[in-house]
């Protein structure tokens, strides 16, 4: 099963619904959508606006690839599920966003190896078929923002005390 998450952007993924929806047609594996506010729909894949959060853990644990936008909240989760993670990048030239923020993002994930970068889609069959190796050894780190929240909420009620 493979797993495709368009975020909560307002504006259409269109690009990215249409080829999933042509893989699913063509190979015969189910492919689950997560489409947000897209308008698109797609006819060949099982598909949601949202679900909680730990719904959506459990359909990207049994995904053989997870496919999505470029959104470090949807790269996190591919990594802590442990499964192949394909980004596609979310355009201004398409309107998909508002501007291009999500290219540098795909390649900061390409570049630590926890994903693959796709920018055509012809080429998403191919990578869907033939998916990015797991970045086996990722372990999150989150005691220095979980420090700096802690010191920032220890600082302002040193200063409101006085």
């Amino acid at each position: 099963m493979i797993y495709v998450t368009l975020g909560t952007m307002f504006l259409d993924f269109k690009r990215l619904v249409d080829v999933m929806d042509d893989i699913a047609r063509d190979s015969g594996e189910q492919v689950i959508v997560q489409l947000g506010m897209s308008p698109t729909r797609p006819r060949h894949c099982a598909w949601f606006d949202f679900l909680p959060r730990e719904e959506v853990l459990e359909i990207q644990r049994h995904a053989r690839i997870i496919v999505g936008h470029a959104g470090i909240g949807t790269a996190l989760d591919a990594l802590s599920v442990g499964r192949p993670f394909v980004t596609v990048p979310r355009l201004k030239r398409f309107n998909e966003h508002m501007n291009d923020h999500q290219i540098e993002i795909a390649e900061a994930i390409e570049r630590r190896g926890w994903g693959r970068k796709v920018m055509e889609m012809s080429e998403m069959a191919a990578v869907c078929a033939n998916p990015p190796a797991v970045k086996a050894d990722y372990r999150p780190n989150k005691s220095p923002l979980i420090g700096a929240v802690r010191a920032m909420v220890e600082r302002v009620h040193r200063d409101r005390k006085g």
